[in-house]
């Protein structure tokens, strides 16, 4: 038996390649998965497990910051359709699995904000910006004690990729952070109860060759299955 998995899917070339990859690993990890999307929401079917995957940023007015760039493209039906899947997996109690965009969501669906330029708050936070650094670029972060994710992967630092120029500011209700990296930066959050619902800031999708990737999309297949 397998778990049903719905993933948000972002546009464009880079959103069909970040899909095309978690839902390989996903599928690689034992699931089924489905999309969801602008045109096929699917609010009434039923999924065991919800993945919200990374993309543009987030219409920083959701969390009332004065901050918006102007002629930027934000996706506002995305930001809804996000937004309603994690009312139906709080109502249902549903596994959650986000990344990139989708931590950064996930902060702000239980109260917190962002930064909206991380390079312009934390100092050594100006990574590299082009395609190939963004492939092969990698940082360090710091895995909290008593975890989830420390549980998962069992070592006290990891290897990671950054493609991302956002990042949690206050702390969104009942999360915590779980991994952040040496000049603040955080890079993990997770809500603290008996529910998988894990936010990476990195995208795991694209280190799948790394053991302790491989374990945490293991796990939450695992924890989407105890649900079914």
């Amino acid at each position: 038996m397998k778990p049903f998995i719905g993933v948000t899917q972002s546009k464009g070339l880079g959103g069909f390649i970040q899909n095309i990859a978690i839902r390989f690993c996903l599928r690689l990890s034992g699931a089924k998965t489905i999309n969801l999307n602008i045109k096929k929401p699917r609010y009434d079917i039923p999924i065991d497990g919800l993945v919200l995957s990374g993309g543009t940023d987030l219409y920083p007015g959701l969390y009332r910051s004065l901050e918006i760039k102007q002629g930027y493209n934000y996706d506002h039906a995305r930001d809804q359709l996000e937004l309603k899947w994690l009312e139906i997996s709080k109502r249902k109690c549903l596994p959650i699995l986000c990344i990139c965009r989708g931590a950064q969501l996930l902060n702000v669906f239980e109260g917190g904000t962002l930064y909206t330029d991380i390079s312009k708050i934390f100092e050594d936070a100006r990574y590299p910006n082009t395609f190939f650094s963004k492939v092969f670029f990698r940082k360090k972060i710091n895995i909290k004690e008593n975890s989830i994710l420390k549980d998962i992967v069992k070592n006290d630092n990891m290897d990671v990729n950054s493609i991302h120029s956002q990042s949690i500011n206050k702390l969104g209700k009942k999360l915590k952070v779980s991994a952040m990296e040496d000049n603040g930066v955080v890079q993990a959050i997770e809500k603290d109860n008996r529910r998988f619902i894990l936010g990476l800031q990195f995208h795991p999708e694209f280190l799948f060759y790394k053991v302790e990737i491989r374990k945490i999309f293991k796990r939450f297949v695992k924890a989407c299955l105890n649900n079914t």
